[in-house]
């Protein structure tokens, strides 16, 4: 592992974890984290500090930074390069992201103060053309259930195209709702769908979601974000921290265990149930590719630290989702084009 300088500052005050456990858990974790963040251009959330002093997002990689995490050079918009110029005013109509492939790069960042991990829907190598699908269903304060319920009626409606859903509970108010797809369709054309999908969705079920952007106007009613999906926008890893008092991890899920699982159920004190027994997989929805050795969750559940644990009950439930390495299946890009086909007609 990587020697931690200053392994004793903390980081998050309110449950007193240091930065030597931050650089612990991802040092721990890479082998789950990796196939979510490996060869995807990645933003990340720095706490230099800890969660006392302010943080700031860092897209380009530092002249400091090993060779062995690689460079992306991604042009930059107009208008961003206006807002944010580069030092000395060089490079600044590209933003060079890092791109790793090591585990190891994983602790290396904690150790230059990274706590969140941000990734496109899209790889490096195919930055235009998206090999996920995203809905980040996002609550108004109260009870999950309403984004529980939200969760079942975007599964169920991405079911009715054929396009199987894994959710994860983001470490923090929400879930998201992944469905994988080969990367055939541009980002545009899949940010376009996804937008009318979700309209679709909101019309449907006008007293549960809302596509409307302000936050006073939503009410009780769940967003339903379709952003992620834009070029280069980018979503919490799964693995990744949260930079929040309880240091809160981005998790995936199974349909069965989001009924007991709050969003922000995990935190870096359950690393040992994060790595825990995998339950073996019956007809998943996602088929691994042969490198997969395991899957990246668990098979367990739980609310948060004081609800009661139901250990039995879950393991006798239905099999783990593979969701490392996934290789996408040929039906789900052949859905996507079918639900675009069913949408175009709609708005006629």
């Amino acid at each position: 592992m990587v020697k931690v300088s200053n392994p004793d500052r903390v980081v998050f005050p309110e449950i007193r974890r240091t930065k030597g456990d931050v650089v612990a858990y991802y040092d721990r974790i890479a082998p789950r984290a990796m196939p979510h963040v490996s060869g995807r251009p990645l933003s990340i959330r720095r706490y230099p500090k800890g969660l006392a002093a302010a943080g700031f997002f860092q897209k380009n990689v530092p002249p400091h930074y090993p060779e062995s995490i690689e460079r992306l050079a991604v042009p930059r918009s107009r208008a961003a390069s206006k807002k944010h110029p580069s030092k000395g005013g060089k490079d600044s109509d590209v933003t060079v992201y890092p791109v790793l492939r090591d585990p190891e790069h994983l602790a290396y960042l904690a150790n230059q103060g990274a706590i969140e991990l941000h990734v496109p829907t899209s790889r490096a190598a195919d930055l235009f053309h998206p090999d996920r699908l995203v809905i980040d269903l996002d609550p108004p304060p109260g009870p999950f259930a309403r984004v529980r319920r939200a969760a079942y009626i975007v599964r169920d409606a991405l079911a009715e195209h054929g396009l199987a859903s894994v959710p994860i509970a983001t470490g923090s108010k929400g879930y998201h709702v992944v469905s994988a797809i080969r990367p055939s369709a541009s980002t545009e054309t899949l940010a376009v769908t996804v937008q009318k999908f979700a309209a679709l969705l909101a019309a449907k079920h006008g007293e549960e979601l809302t596509t409307v952007f302000r936050v006073a106007a939503r009410g009780e009613r769940v967003f339903v974000d379709w952003l992620r999906n834009n070029p280069i926008a980018t979503v919490i890893a799964p693995y990744s921290l949260r930079a929040r008092p309880r240091a809160t991890v981005a998790t995936p899920l199974t349909w069965t265990e989001i009924e007991t699982t709050d969003p922000d159920a995990f935190g870096i004190g359950d690393l040992d149930r994060l790595l825990g027994p995998i339950l073996s997989p019956s007809s998943p929805p996602l088929r691994a590719t042969p490198s997969a050795s395991s899957p990246p969750w668990r098979g367990r559940s739980r609310r948060r630290a004081s609800s009661s644990r139901r250990s039995t009950a879950s393991a006798r439930r239905s099999a783990a989702v593979r969701w490392d390495c996934v290789i996408f299946l040929d039906r789900n890009m052949q859905s996507l084009r079918r639900l675009q086909e069913e949408l175009l007609a709609s708005l006629r």
